[in-house]
């Protein structure tokens, strides 16, 4: 589940005990489309997981992920309310994760094949 919410809604609406991650990108475009060049993980939840399931990297790539979209990557000062906002969320509700942390590359689907599933 992706939601995109603009960079002035980011403080008041969003509950981010709801997403694993927190995206930027500088359009509403699918953000899974290859040709989607301008995006950015800013910050990712770490989830305590019991031992009693096996969790694997196909179970993380479908948690809700939170799309902030900012005018360019290259706006420092709009990343950094970004982050801001985001850390003031996460202290208030105590959600530990990390800022910026390394991009996982998708995982291929059974048959690997290009399909578009969107309606």
């Amino acid at each position: 589940m992706n939601t995109f919410v603009p960079l002035n809604e980011l403080k008041e609406k969003i509950d981010l005990q709801d997403y694993h991650e927190v995206w930027l990108t500088t359009s509403e475009r699918w953000p899974q489309d290859p040709e989607t060049s301008e995006r950015m993980c800013l910050w990712r939840a770490n989830r305590g997981w019991t031992d009693d399931v096996k969790i694997d990297e196909d179970f993380f790539q479908n948690l809700p992920r939170l799309w902030v979209v900012v005018d360019s990557l290259n706006d420092g000062a709009a990343i950094q309310r970004v982050e801001q906002a985001v850390t003031e969320r996460t202290n208030k509700l105590a959600v530990p994760g990390e800022f910026r942390p390394e991009e996982k590359h998708a995982l291929p689907c059974g048959s690997e094949k290009n399909t578009d599933l969107r309606s």
